[in-house]
């Protein structure tokens, strides 16, 4: 795995899709998530991509629509709320079906992961090694922990990297 690093998020608008799911659950629902909020963020004029989002430090790196995945605790143990969402630029204008909503600045540790660490069976390992990590610093875990996607994680190759995990800190 990667080193640690920690990162300040600006405010983001995101357009979101919500649901309570186990991990057998996560594991069916999440590729369909991600696509129907990809759709749901072009009726806002589409999502931030990773050159709009330099905090991603993606430099160097194919400009790529972002994806957030965000869990209220661990689906191993059982149905916990769990977030699919794409940042937007532009809020909805009047009425609109599209479910947005405002995801406060913060600060981050995170730690980047290849597909294969990034796999259901191994992901967990992350979660862990950043949990440590963030105590051994003396910072306290400020908001759920969240993966960050900025590449198409089903067409990468075992050794390219893929997402963050990340928890905000202070």
């Amino acid at each position: 795995m990667n080193e640690i690093e920690v990162r300040e998020v600006p405010e983001q608008l995101v357009v979101t899709e919500q649901r309570n799911v186990d991990q057998a659950q996560l594991v069916e629902w999440l590729p369909g998530a991600m696509s129907r909020v990809v759709r749901s963020a072009e009726a806002l004029g589409g999502g931030l991509r990773t050159s709009a989002q330099p905090h991603l430090q993606r430099n160097g790196h194919p400009d790529e629509p972002v994806l957030i995945v965000i869990y209220e605790g661990n689906p191993n143990e059982g149905p916990v709320p769990v977030e699919v969402c794409t940042p937007v630029a532009h809020a909805p204008a009047g009425s609109t079906d599209v479910p947005a909503r405002t995801v406060p600045a913060h600060r981050e540790a995170y730690l980047r992961l290849t597909r294969n660490e990034a796999a259901p069976e191994n992901i967990g390992a992350a979660y862990g090694a950043l949990e440590r990590w963030i105590g051994e610093q003396g910072l306290e875990m400020t908001g759920a922990p969240r993966e960050v996607y900025w590449t198409d994680y089903f067409s990468a190759g075992a050794t390219d990297e893929v997402c963050d995990v990340a928890w905000p800190i202070r």
